[in-house]
Protein backbone atom coordinates (compact mmCIF):
# COMPACT_ATOMS: atom_id res chain seq x y z
CA UNK A 1 0.00 0.00 0.00
CA UNK A 2 1.18 3.61 -0.70
CA UNK A 3 0.11 6.95 1.10
CA UNK A 4 0.26 10.54 -0.23
CA UNK A 5 0.97 12.90 1.95
CA UNK A 6 2.86 16.92 2.83
CA UNK A 7 6.22 17.13 2.35
CA UNK A 8 7.82 17.57 5.88
CA UNK A 9 11.39 19.14 6.58
CA UNK A 10 12.54 15.62 7.64
CA UNK A 11 11.81 14.42 4.41
CA UNK A 12 14.80 16.54 3.45
CA UNK A 13 17.39 13.52 2.44
CA UNK A 14 14.96 11.31 0.55
CA UNK A 15 14.11 14.72 -1.43
CA UNK A 16 17.34 14.97 -2.28
CA UNK A 17 18.38 10.95 -3.28
CA UNK A 18 15.09 11.21 -5.89
CA UNK A 19 16.13 14.69 -7.15
CA UNK A 20 19.89 12.59 -7.76
CA UNK A 21 18.33 9.98 -9.10
CA UNK A 22 15.95 12.28 -11.62
CA UNK A 23 18.63 13.48 -13.21
CA UNK A 24 19.37 16.25 -16.02
CA UNK A 25 16.13 17.85 -17.01
CA UNK A 26 13.67 17.97 -14.02
CA UNK A 27 14.31 21.81 -13.80
CA UNK A 28 11.60 22.82 -11.22
CA UNK A 29 13.52 19.81 -8.64
CA UNK A 30 17.16 20.58 -8.94
CA UNK A 31 19.48 18.38 -6.92
CA UNK A 32 20.21 21.33 -4.29
CA UNK A 33 20.22 20.81 -0.57
CA UNK A 34 19.79 24.40 -0.37
CA UNK A 35 16.78 24.96 -2.92
CA UNK A 36 14.62 21.83 -1.96
CA UNK A 37 14.61 23.10 1.52
CA UNK A 38 13.09 26.19 0.14
CA UNK A 39 10.48 24.58 -1.42
CA UNK A 40 9.84 22.54 1.67
CA UNK A 41 9.55 25.60 3.56
CA UNK A 42 7.25 27.60 1.10
CA UNK A 43 4.87 24.16 1.35
CA UNK A 44 4.74 24.47 4.69
CA UNK A 45 4.03 28.29 5.06
CA UNK A 46 1.48 27.82 1.81
CA UNK A 47 -0.57 24.77 4.01
CA UNK A 48 -0.72 27.33 6.54
CA UNK A 49 -1.77 30.30 5.10
CA UNK A 50 -5.93 31.36 4.98
CA UNK A 51 -5.74 31.80 0.88
CA UNK A 52 -9.11 33.41 -0.47
CA UNK A 53 -7.56 33.39 -4.35
CA UNK A 54 -4.21 32.04 -5.68
CA UNK A 55 -1.23 33.59 -5.58
CA UNK A 56 2.42 32.70 -5.03
CA UNK A 57 1.85 29.44 -3.02
CA UNK A 58 3.24 25.90 -3.74
CA UNK A 59 2.34 22.31 -2.42
CA UNK A 60 4.63 19.42 -2.39
CA UNK A 61 3.81 16.04 -1.35
CA UNK A 62 5.42 12.93 -1.02
CA UNK A 63 4.60 9.18 -1.96
CA UNK A 64 5.64 6.83 1.37
CA UNK A 65 5.73 2.61 0.79
CA UNK A 66 3.27 1.72 3.87
CA UNK A 67 5.42 -1.44 3.74
CA UNK A 68 8.73 0.25 4.49
CA UNK A 69 7.70 3.97 5.48
CA UNK A 70 10.21 5.23 3.47
CA UNK A 71 9.81 7.97 0.41
CA UNK A 72 9.53 6.65 -2.73
CA UNK A 73 8.37 9.54 -5.22
CA UNK A 74 7.12 13.45 -4.86
CA UNK A 75 5.12 15.72 -6.90
CA UNK A 76 3.90 19.15 -6.37
CA UNK A 77 1.68 21.88 -7.80
CA UNK A 78 2.24 25.80 -8.09
CA UNK A 79 -0.81 27.52 -7.62
CA UNK A 80 0.07 30.59 -9.95
CA UNK A 81 3.46 30.73 -12.03
CA UNK A 82 4.77 34.05 -13.02
CA UNK A 83 3.44 35.93 -9.79
CA UNK A 84 7.52 37.43 -10.06
CA UNK A 85 8.82 37.31 -13.05
CA UNK A 86 7.43 35.78 -16.37
CA UNK A 87 6.62 32.39 -17.40
CA UNK A 88 8.49 31.43 -20.67
CA UNK A 89 7.67 28.74 -23.47
CA UNK A 90 7.73 28.74 -26.92
CA UNK A 91 4.56 28.96 -28.92
CA UNK A 92 4.46 26.88 -32.32
CA UNK A 93 2.82 28.96 -34.60
CA UNK A 94 2.83 29.66 -38.64
CA UNK A 95 4.17 32.63 -40.24
CA UNK A 96 2.95 33.18 -44.28
CA UNK A 97 5.24 34.12 -46.67
CA UNK A 98 3.68 34.83 -49.90
CA UNK A 99 4.58 36.70 -53.09
CA UNK A 100 1.14 36.77 -55.91
CA UNK A 101 4.05 37.81 -58.30
CA UNK A 102 5.59 34.38 -58.34
CA UNK A 103 2.30 32.59 -57.28
CA UNK A 104 4.23 31.41 -53.97
CA UNK A 105 2.29 31.01 -50.71
CA UNK A 106 4.22 29.41 -47.95
CA UNK A 107 3.29 28.33 -44.29
CA UNK A 108 6.12 28.50 -42.09
CA UNK A 109 6.45 26.90 -38.49
CA UNK A 110 8.14 28.93 -36.12
CA UNK A 111 8.71 28.99 -32.51
CA UNK A 112 7.36 32.72 -30.45
CA UNK A 113 8.74 33.35 -27.60
CA UNK A 114 5.66 33.83 -24.87
CA UNK A 115 4.47 34.18 -21.69
CA UNK A 116 1.17 32.85 -22.03
CA UNK A 117 0.78 30.70 -19.11
CA UNK A 118 1.52 33.51 -16.37
CA UNK A 119 -1.50 33.58 -13.93
CA UNK A 120 -1.82 30.02 -14.19
CA UNK A 121 -1.58 26.85 -12.03
CA UNK A 122 1.32 24.28 -12.95
CA UNK A 123 1.49 20.27 -11.73
CA UNK A 124 5.18 19.72 -11.33
CA UNK A 125 7.93 17.89 -9.77
CA UNK A 126 6.60 14.00 -10.31
CA UNK A 127 9.44 11.77 -9.68
CA UNK A 128 9.15 8.09 -8.64
CA UNK A 129 12.00 5.62 -7.76
CA UNK A 130 12.29 3.23 -10.73
CA UNK A 131 11.88 0.09 -8.17
CA UNK A 132 7.85 2.01 -7.43
CA UNK A 133 7.22 3.02 -11.09
CA UNK A 134 4.07 0.84 -11.29
CA UNK A 135 0.02 1.58 -12.12
CA UNK A 136 -0.53 2.36 -9.10
CA UNK A 137 2.20 4.37 -7.43
CA UNK A 138 1.97 6.60 -10.28
CA UNK A 139 -1.49 6.85 -10.76
CA UNK A 140 -2.18 8.05 -6.89
CA UNK A 141 0.97 10.12 -6.79
CA UNK A 142 -0.27 11.77 -10.18
CA UNK A 143 -3.80 12.17 -9.29
CA UNK A 144 -3.53 13.17 -5.45
CA UNK A 145 -2.35 16.33 -6.72
CA UNK A 146 -5.94 16.55 -8.66
CA UNK A 147 -7.76 15.84 -5.30
CA UNK A 148 -5.90 18.48 -3.06
CA UNK A 149 -7.12 21.14 -5.88
CA UNK A 150 -10.45 19.58 -6.06
CA UNK A 151 -10.91 19.93 -2.26
CA UNK A 152 -9.30 23.15 -2.44
CA UNK A 153 -10.51 24.74 -5.67
CA UNK A 154 -9.88 28.41 -3.90
CA UNK A 155 -6.29 27.89 -4.33
CA UNK A 156 -6.17 27.32 -8.09
CA UNK A 157 -6.55 28.83 -11.09
CA UNK A 158 -9.03 27.18 -13.18
CA UNK A 159 -6.94 26.65 -16.26
CA UNK A 160 -3.51 23.94 -15.36
CA UNK A 161 -0.89 23.15 -17.35
CA UNK A 162 2.37 20.60 -16.63
CA UNK A 163 5.69 20.90 -19.02
CA UNK A 164 6.88 17.55 -19.35
CA UNK A 165 10.63 16.87 -20.13
CA UNK A 166 12.00 16.81 -23.02
CA UNK A 167 15.14 15.14 -25.37
CA UNK A 168 18.43 14.94 -23.69
CA UNK A 169 20.60 11.82 -23.20
CA UNK A 170 22.08 10.69 -19.32
CA UNK A 171 25.29 13.23 -20.43
CA UNK A 172 22.84 16.59 -20.30
CA UNK A 173 23.16 16.31 -24.38
CA UNK A 174 19.71 18.29 -25.45
CA UNK A 175 19.64 18.64 -29.46
CA UNK A 176 17.33 21.49 -29.29
CA UNK A 177 19.44 23.11 -26.79
CA UNK A 178 22.44 22.86 -28.86
CA UNK A 179 21.12 24.43 -32.02
CA UNK A 180 19.33 27.14 -30.24
CA UNK A 181 19.77 27.96 -26.57
CA UNK A 182 23.39 27.33 -26.70
CA UNK A 183 24.69 30.33 -28.83
CA UNK A 184 22.85 33.17 -26.57
CA UNK A 185 23.74 31.67 -23.05
CA UNK A 186 27.24 30.22 -24.31
CA UNK A 187 26.58 27.30 -21.67
CA UNK A 188 25.63 23.54 -21.86
CA UNK A 189 22.23 22.35 -21.41
CA UNK A 190 22.93 20.51 -17.97
CA UNK A 191 24.14 24.42 -16.38
CA UNK A 192 21.27 25.89 -17.77
CA UNK A 193 19.08 23.55 -16.60
CA UNK A 194 20.27 23.69 -13.34
CA UNK A 195 20.67 27.31 -13.12
CA UNK A 196 16.98 27.63 -14.02
CA UNK A 197 16.25 25.49 -11.16
CA UNK A 198 18.23 27.16 -8.10
CA UNK A 199 18.03 30.96 -9.10
CA UNK A 200 16.13 34.05 -10.22
CA UNK A 201 14.61 33.12 -13.87
CA UNK A 202 15.47 36.85 -14.83
CA UNK A 203 18.84 35.56 -17.08
CA UNK A 204 16.23 33.86 -19.20
CA UNK A 205 14.58 37.39 -20.49
CA UNK A 206 18.00 38.96 -21.13
CA UNK A 207 19.51 36.20 -22.64
CA UNK A 208 16.36 34.27 -24.91
CA UNK A 209 16.55 35.83 -28.70
CA UNK A 210 13.38 38.04 -29.03
CA UNK A 211 12.21 37.24 -32.57
CA UNK A 212 10.50 34.22 -33.98
CA UNK A 213 12.92 31.26 -34.89
CA UNK A 214 12.12 29.65 -37.81
CA UNK A 215 11.96 26.12 -37.17
CA UNK A 216 13.05 24.67 -40.62
CA UNK A 217 16.53 27.01 -40.55
CA UNK A 218 17.15 24.49 -37.03
CA UNK A 219 19.12 21.72 -37.73
CA UNK A 220 17.17 18.53 -38.49
CA UNK A 221 18.35 17.04 -35.15
CA UNK A 222 16.72 19.95 -33.46
CA UNK A 223 13.59 20.11 -35.33
CA UNK A 224 13.08 16.26 -34.77
CA UNK A 225 12.73 16.92 -31.11
CA UNK A 226 10.22 19.86 -30.66
CA UNK A 227 7.06 18.37 -29.02
CA UNK A 228 8.81 15.47 -28.29
CA UNK A 229 8.73 13.37 -24.78
CA UNK A 230 11.78 12.19 -22.91
CA UNK A 231 10.94 8.05 -22.89
CA UNK A 232 11.38 8.50 -18.70
CA UNK A 233 8.23 10.24 -18.73
CA UNK A 234 6.15 8.30 -21.13
CA UNK A 235 4.49 6.49 -18.06
CA UNK A 236 3.41 9.34 -15.94
CA UNK A 237 2.48 11.20 -19.25
CA UNK A 238 -0.21 8.73 -20.15
CA UNK A 239 -1.71 9.28 -16.74
CA UNK A 240 -2.51 13.04 -17.76
CA UNK A 241 -3.82 11.93 -21.33
CA UNK A 242 -6.14 10.04 -19.59
CA UNK A 243 -7.86 12.64 -17.21
CA UNK A 244 -8.21 15.19 -20.29
CA UNK A 245 -5.17 17.02 -20.41
CA UNK A 246 -4.23 17.82 -24.05
CA UNK A 247 -1.17 20.12 -26.06
CA UNK A 248 -2.19 22.93 -27.21
CA UNK A 249 1.13 23.72 -29.28
CA UNK A 250 3.58 24.79 -26.42
CA UNK A 251 6.79 23.64 -25.75
CA UNK A 252 9.62 24.32 -23.07
CA UNK A 253 12.72 26.71 -24.04
CA UNK A 254 15.20 24.77 -23.08
CA UNK A 255 14.84 21.37 -24.30
CA UNK A 256 11.59 21.51 -26.48
CA UNK A 257 8.96 19.37 -24.31
CA UNK A 258 5.87 19.21 -24.78
CA UNK A 259 3.30 21.10 -22.38
CA UNK A 260 -0.30 19.77 -21.52
CA UNK A 261 -2.40 21.57 -20.16
CA UNK A 262 -6.75 21.37 -19.19
CA UNK A 263 -9.52 22.86 -17.79
CA UNK A 264 -9.73 21.76 -13.85
CA UNK A 265 -13.38 20.89 -14.17
CA UNK A 266 -12.83 18.52 -17.03
CA UNK A 267 -10.36 16.46 -15.81
CA UNK A 268 -11.72 12.85 -14.88
CA UNK A 269 -10.31 12.99 -10.72
CA UNK A 270 -12.12 16.19 -10.47
CA UNK A 271 -15.12 15.72 -12.16
CA UNK A 272 -15.71 12.45 -11.01
CA UNK A 273 -14.35 13.09 -7.44
CA UNK A 274 -17.31 12.17 -4.73
CA UNK A 275 -17.52 13.27 -0.62
CA UNK A 276 -18.89 11.42 1.43
CA UNK A 277 -18.64 9.96 5.27
CA UNK A 278 -16.10 7.13 6.06
CA UNK A 279 -18.26 3.81 6.58
CA UNK A 280 -15.38 1.63 8.62
CA UNK A 281 -16.07 -2.32 7.71
CA UNK A 282 -13.69 -4.48 9.80
CA UNK A 283 -13.92 -7.35 7.34
CA UNK A 284 -11.97 -7.37 4.17
CA UNK A 285 -14.05 -5.56 1.19
CA UNK A 286 -14.37 -6.97 -2.42
CA UNK A 287 -14.85 -3.64 -4.13
CA UNK A 288 -13.00 -2.15 -6.87
CA UNK A 289 -9.83 -0.23 -5.66
CA UNK A 290 -10.51 3.93 -5.20
CA UNK A 291 -8.20 6.79 -4.61
CA UNK A 292 -9.37 8.23 -1.01
CA UNK A 293 -8.53 11.26 0.29
CA UNK A 294 -8.99 12.93 3.78
CA UNK A 295 -7.52 15.36 5.89
CA UNK A 296 -7.42 19.47 5.36
CA UNK A 297 -4.23 21.13 4.30
CA UNK A 298 -1.51 19.82 6.51
CA UNK A 299 -3.62 16.91 7.36
CA UNK A 300 -4.20 15.88 3.49
CA UNK A 301 -3.85 12.18 2.85
CA UNK A 302 -4.93 10.23 0.04
CA UNK A 303 -4.20 6.37 -0.47
CA UNK A 304 -5.25 3.92 -2.96
CA UNK A 305 -7.47 0.86 -1.70
CA UNK A 306 -10.34 -1.58 -2.25
CA UNK A 307 -13.88 0.00 -1.05
CA UNK A 308 -17.40 0.10 -1.56
CA UNK A 309 -19.90 3.27 -2.64
CA UNK A 310 -22.39 3.53 -0.70
CA UNK A 311 -25.77 5.32 -0.21
CA UNK A 312 -24.63 6.64 3.47
CA UNK A 313 -20.62 7.09 1.89
CA UNK A 314 -17.58 5.00 1.16
CA UNK A 315 -17.51 1.91 3.54
CA UNK A 316 -13.41 1.32 3.69
CA UNK A 317 -11.27 -1.69 5.55
CA UNK A 318 -9.71 -0.81 8.99
CA UNK A 319 -6.10 -0.79 7.95
CA UNK A 320 -7.73 2.45 5.63
CA UNK A 321 -8.86 4.07 7.88
CA UNK A 322 -6.00 3.64 10.25
CA UNK A 323 -3.10 5.04 7.07
CA UNK A 324 -5.79 8.16 6.91
CA UNK A 325 -5.78 8.94 10.42
CA UNK A 326 -9.90 9.14 10.24
CA UNK A 327 -12.37 7.91 12.81
CA UNK A 328 -15.40 6.53 11.14
CA UNK A 329 -18.02 9.34 9.95
CA UNK A 330 -15.05 11.55 9.11
CA UNK A 331 -15.42 13.18 5.33
CA UNK A 332 -13.75 11.86 2.82
CA UNK A 333 -13.12 11.99 -1.02
CA UNK A 334 -12.88 8.99 -3.48
CA UNK A 335 -13.17 8.68 -6.87
CA UNK A 336 -11.70 4.88 -8.73
CA UNK A 337 -8.45 4.75 -9.69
Amino acid sequence: MYLVRPVDFGDLPALERLAQEAGIGMTNFPANRERLNDKIASSRRSLQTDVVQPGDESYLFVLIDASTNHIVGTCGLEAMVGTDTPFYSYRIDEVVHASPQLQIHNRISALFLCHDYSGTSRLMSLVVDKAHQNPTALALLSRARLLFIARHPERFTKRLFVELRGESDRHGYSPFWDALGKHFFTMDFKKADYLSGVSNKHFIADLMPRYPIYVPTLPEAAQDVIGVLHEDSEKSTDILLDEGFEFRGYVDIFDAGPTLEARAENLTTISQQRIGKALIQPDALQGKMHLISAGHLEDFRVIAAKAEPQVAGLAIETNTQERLQISSGSRIQWVLL
